[in-house]
């Protein structure tokens, strides 16, 4: 061990900070001793404070809502403890550079002080606009609506861009400076009374925005606005089949297309025809630029923030009943059985018969409403084959493991200022069930086929969980009562039994959670890992290439290396080149889509909850921590029960995570009875209380 190593390995050690501690543990003599700290000093590796040295480190930090933070360090397994006086000024994402606190005794943590900022995450503030006025004159701060990034900003008169105060803004900061930090404003969002004009503020803070580039609104502009057969020729003709579209009775879009046919054979034929986004929108230009950096439709409450401008999807990208529009098919013929028997993948052209909602399939099908059922006479058969295939696609997908967690979904009803007026679960009936067979089977195919041609591609993939966390979560489905059979290796098959076992039962939501995070997150790959949830070796996204960018990626390849491959070496060579910038982008925004989308939905639900403060609910324990309970309502609404607000003394129990203080004990998937107490927008946070403890609590606080 060279010299620097023993200082740095001394360094690490209680009570030994000060250069004579030093000389003593290595042994290295004061003159050199004094060199080497001078140079570790010099390369960022030591600070000094005072007459001590501590171990420096650069890394992440992330700020809890208590306000202390961990910093995690790259290639480090353990995170640093940063209490809420050694922040500095930092924010959640900014990379700060600190000094470690050797652990003294039974500590546990690893410490950290934080001594400066490196680099910040953000640079805008996303806010209102208010006007101080004071002795000497009038001044102007935005205030951060985001809690996590609790800042404020001034702003000179002469920046203040046209806003006004009580606008929603965006400001670019110009100086972090704690209360003198300084900003611009960018953009007016609106006034914060305008209608959903909150929900706008957060879209933007994720980087969605409603208006396009200037350079692809013209291009969208341009784009024809028809589609001719004749000028088609090399394309397959479907205009004369009977072709639907299924979609939810507000759908604008329709970007997928099916039908069905029985073969001579006894088998079926399975069309799936999606919009051919990619004739449009073609690689580099303005709309695709645009496309890859948003990479997914968000949607929010009221509103889609679309990842194409409206002229192509609801227009020429969009299925629309009665005309022509151009298509990527991926026909397919199955068997009784499930099985694949044959396939084409082929550019064609459609027209759409009928524009079908998952309603009308559903009283059709379901409960057998004749009047729609004599209303599309002409469709009807083939909605009943429908039905058939998917039924026998579902049970071979099951029989091999696939997994259902079926998410319960909340749809919001806004009213005309904005605010939430309802909350209501979304059901799905054999009408989206048999539209998500048909196009998980013709993702399945193409995915396939790509994979067996050994062509690039944007694979979704699902690894499979680690089997520790599966233990774990399946430990704690014990401790609930249920009798599960311990196996040696937790396969996809005793997760679907287990999931089973408890459907119905009032844990059910709660053991579908727990399942869920004991899962890998899915993401786009150009490597073929398989789909361990839907139980696929071969898995893409390929039917909706209006709202993914991943989707309109896979069409492209389709097109360019197996329709058409004019230029195939080099179109090989190139798309294997992006596809790995282009998987990591598309599964980035993903996952800010589901976060814009969740902090939306939290705001509402803070909003919603605002009307019904002392108001009484019976709610199931989804989750128990060491500070409190969250508990689910009917309508999907989640709040927290604050362990200082429970009466009485409550410790936690990790292992069967319950709270018990000796008398009663709480257990997740338990009924309670709660008080909605308190709500914050800003923190997007709704705070329950038991509606046992409500009178005490009540009293106390007045």
């Amino acid at each position: 061990m060279d010299h620097k190593e023993k200082i740095i390995t001394a360094l690490s050690l209680p009570y030994c900070h000060q250069i004579n501690d030093l000389n003593k543990k290595t042994n290295i003599s004061m003159s050199y001793l004094r060199e080497k700290l001078d140079e570790l000093i010099t390369e960022e590796r030591i600070y000094k404070k005072g007459e001590n040295y501590y171990i420096y480190k650069k890394g992440i930090i992330d700020i809890k809502d208590k306000g202390f933070g961990f910093i995690k360090v790259e290639g480090e397994e353990t995170d640093y403890f940063v209490s809420e006086n050694d922040i500095m000024g930092s924010f959640t994402g900014d990379e700060v550079g600190f000094y470690v606190l050797p652990k003294i005794g039974n500590q546990k943590l690893d410490t950290g002080i934080v001594v400066k900022v490196i680099t910040r995450a953000k640079d805008k503030i996303y806010g209102k606009l208010v006007v101080k006025k004071s002795k000497t004159g009038i001044s102007y701060l935005v205030i951060s609506h985001d809690s996590k990034f609790d800042l404020k900003a001034n702003v000179k008169e002469e920046n203040l861009n046209g806003a006004v105060p009580d606008n929603l803004v965006v400001a670019k900061i110009t100086k972090y400076a704690g209360p003198k930090t300084e900003a611009i404003i960018e953009k007016v969002v609106g006034h914060k009374d305008d209608p959903g004009v909150d929900i706008s503020l957060i879209a933007l803070q994720y980087g969605f925005e409603l208006e396009f580039p200037e350079d692809a609104m013209k291009q969208a502009i341009d784009t024809p606005i028809d589609v001719k057969l004749e000028d088609y020729p090399n394309r397959k003709d479907f205009t004369n089949e009977v072709i639907i579209t299924i979609d939810g009775e507000e759908a604008k879009d329709f970007d997928d297309a099916v039908n069905v046919k029985i073969l001579e054979n006894g088998n079926y034929q399975l069309g799936v025809h999606i919009a051919d986004v990619s004739e449009y929108v073609t690689m580099d230009s303005p709309l695709d630029v645009e496309a890859f950096r948003r990479g997914t439709s968000v949607y929010l409450a009221d509103r889609v923030i679309p990842m194409l401008p409206h002229k192509l999807s609801n227009g020429i990208c969009s299925l629309n009943e009665g005309v022509n529009r151009l298509v990527l098919s991926c026909v397919m013929e199955i068997d009784n059985k499930g099985n694949l028997v044959n396939y084409e993948i082929c550019e064609g052209v459609i027209k759409s018969s009928h524009r079908m909602t998952y309603s009308k399939i559903n009283k059709m099908l379901t409960d057998n409403d004749q009047d729609l059922i004599t209303e599309y006479s002409d469709i009807y058969e083939m909605i009943k084959n429908m039905y058939e295939l998917s039924q026998i696609i579902r049970d071979r997908r099951t029989k091999k493991g696939a997994l259902d967690f079926d998410a319960p979904e909340f749809k919001i009803s806004l009213n005309d200022k904005g605010e939430p007026t309802e909350f209501v679960l979304r059901t799905r009936g054999v009408g989206e069930l048999l539209i998500e067979d048909f196009m998980l089977t013709a993702n399945e195919t193409v995915a396939y086929h790509m994979d067996i041609m050994h062509l690039p591609c944007v694979y979704r993939v699902h690894e499979a969980p680690e089997q520790e966390r599966l233990e774990n979560t399946f430990n704690f489905i014990r401790t609930l009562g249920f009798n599960i059979k311990t196996v040696k290796k937790i396969l996809p098959k005793v997760i679907q039994d287990t999931m089973n076992e408890v459907k119905g039962k009032p844990e059910y939501y709660v053991v579908n959670q727990m399942m869920l995070r004991s899962m890998m997150k899915a993401k786009y790959d150009p490597k073929n890992l398989g789909h361990y949830g839907l139980a696929f070796q071969y898995y893409c996204h390929f039917t909706s290439p209006i709202r993914r960018y991943p989707d309109l990626m896979v069409h492209r390849l389709v097109k360019t290396l197996l329709i058409n491959p004019k230029n195939f070496d080099e179109d090989f060579t190139f798309y294997q080149s992006i596809l790995s910038e282009v998987s990591l982008q598309s599964s980035v925004q993903e996952r800010k889509a589901v976060e814009c989308e969740r902090d939306v939905n939290d705001m509402l639900m803070a909003m919603y909850m605002s009307n019904y403060i002392g108001q009484s609910y019976e709610g199931v324990i989804n989750s128990i921590t060491s500070f409190g309970m969250f508990v689910s309502l009917s309508n999907g609404i989640e709040g927290l029960i604050h362990i200082s607000n429970m009466n009485g003394y409550f410790t936690y129990n990790e292992k069967s995570m319950t709270l018990s203080n000796g008398k009663v004990t709480y257990k997740i998937g338990e009924k309670v009875n709660i008080v909605v107490y308190d709500t914050n927008k800003k923190e997007r946070r709704v705070d329950f209380v038991l509606e046992s403890d409500y009178a005490n609590f009540r009293g106390e606080q007045k």
